[in-house]
């Protein structure tokens, strides 16, 4: 029993320092985006608490974004974010992606009109099946290396398909990857 009372703590103080230290450095993104099967209209199917502090948050339902390329533009597509906040009123904003790298396509930055700061947009997960992208996470981050998993944004093709074949897979990833707190965990939406 007393070595059990010795190591409790030591197990306590290994858990809390490993998940509080995992979630310092950055989060991985994915390694390749193919903007061609991520174009088209997408349903937000889960979302954070604190991208309530962007303008949206888990009160919109019904949240959709349609990407298309900007040929003229190597590497953006423009966005059109659309959805109904809690007073039932439709709201959208329009504006447009990019990389400052494009070795790194997966590293975006997003600019909506009537916005004064760029926000960043990072995808780190992507799902794909008959040649487009089912499903997408995306990170919010406040910084390129610190808190880069203050926001998440999770977008699907099709809402029903998602929950029957993907969401447990993708709260069970949210978890493991240091969308914990309750800021930043994955809240289910509309």
């Amino acid at each position: 029993m007393r070595n059990l009372n010795l190591l409790l703590p030591i197990l306590l103080f290994k858990t809390v320092t490993c998940r509080f230290f995992d979630n310092l450095f950055p989060i991985p993104l994915v390694s390749n985006v193919d903007l061609k099967k991520y174009i088209g209209k997408w349903h937000q199917v889960g979302t954070s608490r604190s991208t309530k502090l962007f303008g949206t948050g888990v009160d919109y339902y019904n949240v959709t974004a349609t990407y298309e390329l900007q040929e003229e533009y190597n590497n953006n597509i423009t966005v059109l974010n659309e959805g109904y906040n809690s007073n039932k009123e439709f709201e959208n904003i329009s504006g447009y992606s990019y990389c400052n790298n494009n070795d790194i396509p997966a590293k975006r930055k997003v600019h909506f009109t009537g916005v004064p700061v760029d926000g960043s947009y990072w995808i780190v997960k992507l799902e794909e099946e008959q040649n487009q992208y089912e499903y997408a996470i995306i990170a919010g981050p406040l910084t390129r290396w610190f808190g880069t998993r203050f926001s998440l944004y999770v977008l699907a093709r099709d809402r029903k398909i998602y929950k029957e074949k993907y969401e447990a897979e993708v709260k069970e990833w949210c978890k493991t990857n240091g969308f914990t707190n309750w800021w930043n965990c994955y809240v289910s939406t509309n």
